[in-house]
């Protein structure tokens, strides 16, 4: 009987699976035509993500990180959500695993996990939609803003093997963001003037490298360059009760180049 049960809820969790990538093809091919809009007059503003050159001894101006904090305000109701979904889908994955679960509470999590199945798509939506609006608001493109988040939450990213959403993919960063980043600091590094000074170009150097030989699992393992790290340091604890824990791929996802999954 108990084979019988978990055989169930293996099927279930299978049809989950299913479902949310059915909401993946939905948000990429046929969301709304306002979000489509957003993204495209974002990059039509600012550039593409890969475009974005950040100032060559990684200081960040003041201003710049205020913004970047203001979005992640007004990103923060939207993420929680999706990571609410994420809490759901773990859930009812986590039937399975617990033969000795009473059946009430497998019910409870089945329904909570369908439900959150269900809310997946339009959650996605709801977060892409409240990005992109506060990045035009705040005069900022999606390659600073990858660009800052990477740098504000290197410390989380790095850790994300004892997160509680350790197995979704989605709590990693995306290999096209992977891609853009490197993208970036080579920008970066080929604004260092010939009198800058060595560390800066052998961290970048090193960083890049890494990255393109797949040697770290997430961008700057180690944390960012000095003047990064100096530049984030009066923001840093706002910042950290900000970050979304489980659904940085999607934070982070552009959607208006090919068909990906990866984000």
């Amino acid at each position: 009987m108990k084979d019988k049960s978990k055989l169930a809820w293996r099927l279930i969790t299978i049809a989950v699976v299913i479902f949310l990538l059915s909401s993946g093809v939905y948000f990429l091919i046929s969301s709304t035509s306002e979000t489509k809009r957003l993204e495209q007059d974002v990059n039509d503003r600012f550039g593409m993500a890969e475009q974005f050159v950040p100032e060559a001894d990684g200081a960040v101006p003041a201003d710049r990180l205020e913004r970047f904090v203001r979005v992640r305000r007004a990103v923060h109701p939207a993420c929680m959500e999706l990571q609410q979904v994420m809490d759901g889908i773990l859930g009812m994955a986590s039937i399975e695993d617990d033969p000795d679960l009473p059946g009430d509470e497998a019910a409870r999590r089945g329904i909570t996990g369908m439900k959150s199945a269900i809310k997946a798509g339009s959650s996605m939506v709801r977060l892409m939609d409240a990005r992109n609006s506060s990045l035009l608001e705040q005069g900022m493109g999606l390659g600073e803003y990858i660009y800052l988040y990477l740098a504000a939450y290197s410390d989380q990213l790095a850790d994300v093997a004892s997160s509680p959403y350790a197995e979704l993919e989605e709590s990693r960063v995306s290999n096209r963001t992977r891609t853009e980043f490197i993208r970036i600091l080579t920008n970066q590094l080929d604004a260092l003037g010939s009198g800058a000074e060595a560390e800066i170009r052998v961290a970048l150097e090193e960083e890049i490298q890494s990255l393109k030989e797949s040697k770290v699992s997430t961008p700057w393992p180690n944390g960012p360059l000095p003047k990064t790290r100096e530049s984030l340091s009066p923001y840093r604890d706002e910042l950290n009760g900000l970050y979304c824990d489980g659904v940085v791929a999607i934070e982070l996802l552009q959607k208006n180049r090919g068909f990906s999954f990866g984000g």
